[in-house]
């Protein structure tokens, strides 16, 4: 199939979130498809990496009431570049760089993920992403 080539499937989702997507579609003056395509995308990007062990680095962002224990960060440290944190509000953003095995890089992901608030990976690499 061509890169431009679209499949059409239905998908349910809460009145409260097809609301905001509504809105959301007319703040950018597009339809909705394109918002729900531009999201599936960042979530792909977010999650497909994570399909077999491979070396990947990407930028972990998490916003949670309290900053990681030092023994999380010592337990990752192999795979751990960068670690930073700043108080916001009554919580703190804590930005971690990471490069090394995927697999450490999930286990990481789910820890963190488990206390925070919000938790989201960007990774820098796309060679384990679909292509658009």
């Amino acid at each position: 199939m061509s890169g431009n080539s679209k499949k059409r499937f239905g998908v349910s989702v809460p009145y409260h979130v097809a609301e905001k997507l509504d809105n959301l579609a007319g703040l950018f003056h597009c339809d909705r498809s394109t918002i729900v395509s531009n999201a599936l995308n960042e979530y792909i990007h977010e999650n497909l990496h994570e399909n077999g062990e491979h070396k990947c680095r990407g930028v972990i962002v998490v916003y949670s009431r309290s900053p990681l224990p030092s023994s999380i960060i010592s337990r990752y440290g192999s795979v751990i570049i960068s670690y930073s944190v700043h108080r916001m509000g009554d919580g703190f953003i804590i930005v971690i760089i990471v490069e090394g095995s995927s697999k450490l890089i999930s286990e990481l992901r789910r820890l963190v993920s488990s206390s925070s608030k919000i938790q989201r990976y960007l990774p820098l690499d796309d060679s384990n992403v679909l292509s658009q």
